[in-house]
């Protein structure tokens, strides 16, 4: 099957190709001509790339004639542009491509959301019921892309699907992300300031979420949250995870206080998406085990595309 992947040069983007690809279909890339594809390079051999300046996109996404249209290109994650009023162009944005998704003759689009939807809660939430109440712009915009997406894609008689993303992490991550950015201290043998890490925390590897959004690509319809099963103390995990670096004395829990409205459990129920036939696959502790590694500079195997190590930026 033919899926286009906008934003197939980001992490989560580089692991949804590597799904497709190890479950037989036909990825094409539409990327930025100023794009660094330095995740994708090693799988040039099967992934067809097409490069067109983002006004061009829309005529592009019409020619590519794909089954599936991924939208991953979401503009704005850092958490300093979390309430930036451009996250709305986002927006205005993929309708434009489901549009053209839709004027090519796909059949199924999908999008990608996020836990911010739902806002900050206290214990684990469910696409099903629980009301979304989002806090920031990029929640916000988030939210209303959804519905539009939702919505467009009803009126078309096609098929749409919305994954909300928890926490993910892990090997080919952004470098300012928690984890990295622990990392980095640790290997510069820096202290590192925390927060006491008493919230749970869903932690899920860029690989399973890679997973289930390659298979909404193929099943379900509506809204699916992607994240873990479990949630452990936030501290938990960071400990585990420095141990690795042999830094745990650098570790300064409760050095930084906790926002006003924080964050205090982060997790989903994953029922739905399991019964699509999703299972997590990478525990935890492998899981932090393959990020250090890679953040090391080690070689870590690709853990969808065997006989293949993960790059590393240029």
């Amino acid at each position: 099957m033919r899926v286009l992947v906008l934003g197939a040069t980001g992490f989560l983007g580089s692991w949804t190709v590597r799904a497709l690809l190890a479950d037989g279909h036909s990825p094409i890339a539409l990327l930025r001509s100023e794009s660094d594809d330095w995740r994708l390079s090693p799988l040039c051999d099967g992934v067809e790339i097409r490069r067109a300046a983002l006004a061009d996109w829309p005529a592009v996404v019409r020619a590519a004639a794909a089954d599936v249209v991924i939208s991953l290109d979401w503009t704005g994650l850092a958490a300093a542009e979390r309430d930036d009023a451009t996250q709305w162009r986002n927006v205005d944005r993929l309708a434009s491509t489901v549009r053209s998704a839709i004027d090519g003759g796909a059949r199924r689009v999908v999008g990608i959301g996020s836990q911010a939807e739902y806002g900050p809660h206290d214990g684990l939430v469910a696409a099903a019921s629980t009301m979304p109440a989002p806090a920031t712009e990029y929640g916000r915009a988030k939210l209303e892309a959804g519905r539009m997406l939702l919505a467009a894609a009803a009126s078309a008689g096609i098929d749409g699907v919305w994954g909300r993303v928890f926490s993910t992490y892990g090997p080919l991550d952004q470098p300012h992300w928690l984890l990295p950015k622990l990392a980095a201290r640790l290997l510069r043998g820096e202290r590192a300031e925390l927060t006491a890490g008493t919230q749970r925390w869903s932690y899920l590897t860029g690989a399973d979420a890679g997973r289930a959004i390659a298979l909404l690509a193929t099943a379900g319809s509506g809204a699916y949250d992607i994240g873990s099963a479990s949630a452990p103390p936030l501290r938990e995990t960071i400990e585990t995870f420095a141990a690795h670096f042999g830094g745990g004395e650098l570790l300064d829990f409760g050095a930084i206080e906790q926002g006003a409205d924080p964050v205090r459990h982060l997790q989903t129920d994953v029922g739905p998406l399991q019964e699509l036939g999703w299972q997590e696959r990478i525990p935890l502790s492998d899981g932090l085990a393959q990020t250090a590694d890679w953040l090391k500079g080690r070689p870590v195997v690709d853990s969808l595309l065997a006989g293949r190590v993960l790059p590393r930026p240029r």
